[in-house]
């Protein structure tokens, strides 16, 4: 599956979602895109989901008719040590993952 970090995620919590091609908004040119311009361009792009530590995105943005999903990572600290423990878990949504969904995960 084709996963987008937001430019909020660490870029080495792509090397933890094994058997998954997940890529960085940064590796894409991508670090100025926010928001509804950054789901439009990956969806564009056939990204089938977001991951941000964004805990609003999903009051601001509507996902219905899209296909791209957004998992927002719901930790106290979003920093790379905050959010490794989650992997296990995003590892069990990206198994499942319905389109046009908001999941969240906590720790």
């Amino acid at each position: 599956m084709r996963v987008l970090l937001d430019n909020n995620i660490d870029r080495r919590f792509s090397r933890l979602l094994t058997g998954h091609d997940a890529v960085h908004a940064r590796q894409v040119g991508w670090e100025d895109l926010h928001n509804g311009d950054l789901i439009a361009a990956a969806e564009l792009e056939g990204f089938a989901v977001l991951i941000t530590a964004d805990k609003n995105l999903r009051y601001q943005q509507n996902l219905k008719g899209r296909t791209i999903s957004i998992i927002t990572l719901n930790s106290i600290l979003v920093d790379f040590p905050g959010i490794q423990p989650l992997v296990p878990q995003v590892l069990a949504a990206l198994e499942n993952l319905p389109q046009g969904a908001f999941i969240t995960i906590t720790p």
